[in-house]
């Protein structure tokens, strides 16, 4: 976006407002609801795009001086970087643990998708060129006085020319049949030739989100990164991590997966996906009030036994909207993180705040 520079709050001035839609807005409105130094502005480039985009990221620094490492949290579809529910209140309590943690914005799944059109495209804007109204443009203008009264033509035969009373200073007009029939306009401002843009999908440009976020952690020297993901985000942590899962080390890395909701071949195939003897922690938290989500967690839990996923931990939790749930969800993942992704320190301490 034009004019915003990085980590910095508020709207600053903008060359072209009226290029910004609903979800930069969105962002914009968010990053006055908070405080200056959390916000962080990350640049992602679109490929169908000149120019790189402002995504809004939140962060949370360390609060003990024993730094654990970083916790990137991917929210679910249409929520935000700062979403009241488990969201916020996780991003702001682990790092009183000694967690830094980044929530980033997703973008909308239909930011690019348009209504349909309920009225008809018109037709009315064209003159329909009939048989009488041809006759009537082949039938030249003439002044009174030029040897014709208006009394002759009106009473004489139906071939005479019609007279038409002008003014003093008005000058006779003809009109060209061949002209008004043939004569075309191209009105087309955008460009006939211009080369269409191709239009990203909602996965495509989460994950270039997820990835400026990683490359921002690893940029402030954090060595040992967890990923939360929450019902859909953990379906996009699973992408993001897909390309390289066999490079994946046993330390450094850790998968908060938080009620899940999972693709098809993530769900039903994740012994294929995390492959033999993977090494990482994963920690999958199972909506208890939701007979689907047990069925399907027991799904998950039975490919990780036969992909023999050494340290895949299930926990079953019964999810509700109360402030206690939340904090024992909270409580959960910190300890589970101490435990089984153990901190390891930055290697650069960011000055910023």
């Amino acid at each position: 976006v034009d004019g915003v520079s990085e980590n910095t709050g508020g709207l600053a001035e903008f060359d072209r407002v009226g290029g910004l839609n609903a979800e930069q807005l969105e962002q914009f409105a968010l990053s006055e609801e908070v405080k200056p130094n959390e916000l962080v502005w990350l640049k992602v480039q679109y490929p169908e795009q000149d120019e790189s985009v402002s995504v809004l990221a939140l962060e949370q620094k360390p609060r003990m001086a024993q730094v654990q490492g970083a916790v990137l949290i991917i929210h679910d579809k249409e929520q935000h970087a700062d979403w009241p529910y488990l969201i916020r209140p996780l991003r702001m309590s682990l790092p009183d643990s000694g967690w830094h943690t980044l929530s980033v914005n997703l973008p909308y799944e239909d930011a690019q998708k348009f209504t349909e059109r309920s009225i008809g495209v018109k037709v009315s804007d064209q003159i329909i060129l009939t048989d009488q109204i041809s006759s009537a443009l082949q039938v030249p203008a003439v002044r009174v006085g030029q040897g014709v009264s208006p009394s002759e033509t009106s009473s004489g035969d139906a071939s005479a020319e019609e007279v038409i009373p002008l003014g003093d200073d008005e000058v006779p007009m003809s009109v060209e049949p061949e002209k008004q029939v043939s004569e075309n306009v191209d009105i087309d401002l955008a460009g006939k030739n211009k080369a269409k843009k191709i239009a990203l999908s909602y996965k495509e440009r989460a994950l270039l989100h997820i990835k400026a976020a990683i490359d921002y952690l690893q940029g402030e020297g954090y060595q040992n990164i967890i990923i939360v993901g929450y019902r859909a985000g953990a379906d996009l942590a699973l992408d993001h991590i897909k390309p390289n899962i066999s490079q994946i080390p046993k330390r450094g890395f850790a998968l908060v997966m938080v009620d899940p909701i999972l693709k098809i071949e993530y769900q039903t195939g994740i012994a294929d996906f995390f492959g033999k003897k993977f090494k990482a922690p994963i920690l999958d938290i199972v909506n208890g009030a939701s007979l689907e989500s047990r069925e399907l967690a027991r799904e998950r839990n039975i490919g990780a036994r036969i992909a023999g996923i050494e340290n895949y931990h299930q926990v079953s939790l019964t999810a509700n909207q109360g402030g206690a749930f939340q904090q024992s969800l909270i409580r959960r993942i910190r300890f589970w993180s101490e435990k089984y992704a153990p901190g390891m320190a930055a290697t650069k301490v960011s000055t910023r705040r």
